[in-house]
């Protein structure tokens, strides 16, 4: 008898993963298409997260409780927006008097061939917390309650905190009116870190963000660098980027392993010396450097401010995330400069920044320390790293944009971002 359910249990482990696999996974989207990000949906996302953070941000009212509301329009521009960032990745939310229903479509990043992920759910309204009335994944139907306890029970185990609990545990109510979602959450302040604070550190922790002491020693060493005068406070900043890969080729590492988590790091730094470090950390978590006025603010790419900080903030974003994510959260600013009143507008050449900086992270990555220090040999004047910008549209509006380009998926737009690609391929870095 013990052989016999030995047996089943054996061949249910080496059937069940194809068996939900098949049931998981369809041949077509549930969504044929997805509305394309442009400059007012980049606008009316940012109002959404805007409103998010001033919430995470502002004190509970008296009754505990944090309040937060969103239009459909505002809900669909988000996901639009994450669409940009996750690739390829279809979503979109009908909000009505039943509640909010989110429909979502993806692939698995390199297994694209096995078809699509469908995911579908309902959540009704309910002033006594979260009311899910019906979840399906594909061609499953799952029972809402264990699928919800399941989800709480994965988050808690992949991070510390419990976030799962924090998260889901934390909304109270739940309500539709005139096309709006609005979400009472329990703010948590009564002993320990606030509740947003608790998720933020918990899904950095999923994500793999533990720990930021790698970051602030790269930071610091680089601070020291430049208070000595071993880097530059204006003129070019080419000698922190060699800095940054030099640092990382001339130590010793135990495994490759070990050296890509290490330049991570180092690029995370540089992106919070000469990028932006309060959007670092809005990612990653704080630093325990302490907050100063870097050296390299006073450098420049290119004989710009601006471009340096699109260079070196993108690779540092693509360290942290990965390189689509990075790109995405680029092409979202551009939308958003574009859609926004006083917005610098849509310019190739910040995207042409962003791209030469996530390509740099990645050509570095991709190979072993004697690589590593070879490519840093290569890196002698601007144009090692950073392409040519001649001939780029730069501080369009959201009309001349979209009369020239027409969207972001069109044949026009992505002829140019081939073109950005194929100087970016042509510098000395990028050669064998």
């Amino acid at each position: 008898m013990f052989r016999f359910f030995f047996r089943i249990v054996l061949l249910a482990c080496l059937v069940g993963p194809f068996v939900f696999g098949w049931a998981a996974l369809q041949p077509d989207p549930i969504l044929p298409t997805s509305a394309t990000m442009n400059p007012k949906m980049a606008v009316q996302a940012r109002g959404f997260a805007k409103r998010v953070r001033d919430a995470m941000e502002a004190p509970p009212t008296q009754d505990g409780l944090v309040h937060i509301s969103a239009s459909q329009a505002e809900l669909n521009s988000g996901i639009a927006a994450a669409s940009r960032l996750v690739r390829p990745l279809r979503g979109m939310s009908v909000v009505d008097e039943n509640g909010v229903r989110v429909l979502v479509s993806g692939q698995i990043p390199k297994l694209a061939d096995l078809g699509w992920v469908n995911f579908t759910a309902q959540v009704a309204p309910s002033a006594e917390g979260l009311e899910i009335t019906e979840i399906k994944l594909g061609r499953m139907t799952l029972p809402p309650g264990l699928t919800v306890a399941a989800l709480r029970g994965v988050l808690n185990l992949a991070g510390p905190g419990e976030v799962g609990s924090v998260l889901l545990g934390s909304i109270e109510s739940l309500s539709t009116e005139s096309g709006k979602v609005v979400l009472a959450l329990d703010g948590g302040v009564a002993g320990g870190p606030p509740m947003f604070d608790k998720i933020k550190d918990g899904f950095r922790q999923i994500a793999g963000m533990s720990s930021t002491d790698a970051v602030s020693a790269h930071y610091d060493a680089m601070s020291d660098a430049g208070r000595q005068g071993q880097l530059p406070a204006s003129g070019s900043s080419l000698p922190w980027i060699r800095f940054t890969l030099a640092r990382v080729a001339e130590a010793e590492h135990e495994t490759i392993a070990d050296m890509r988590s290490d330049l991570d790091a180092a690029f995370l730094a540089l992106g919070a010396h000469c990028g932006d470090r309060r959007a670092l950390e809005a990612v990653v978590g704080e630093l325990s450097s302490p907050q100063v006025q870097s050296p390299c603010a006073g450098t420049q790419l290119l004989g710009r401010n601006d471009l340096r900080q699109h260079f070196t903030l993108s690779a540092a974003l693509a360290a942290a995330g990965g390189a689509g994510a990075s790109f995405g959260m680029g092409e979202v600013k551009e939308l958003l400069d574009a859609g926004k009143s006083g917005g610098s507008g849509y310019s190739f050449d910040d995207i042409a920044m962003d791209r030469a900086g996530i390509a740099l992270i990645e050509r570095a990555s991709g190979g072993s320390p004697d690589a590593l220090a070879a490519l840093v040999a290569k890196i002698k004047r601007e144009g090692d790293v950073a392409p040519a910008i001649s001939g780029l549209a730069s501080q369009m509006s959201e009309a001349e944009f979209e009369a020239r380009f027409g969207g972001v998926d069109t044949p026009a737009y992505q002829a140019q971002i081939a073109e950005i690609d194929a100087r970016i391929d042509a510098l000395a870095v990028h050669l064998p």
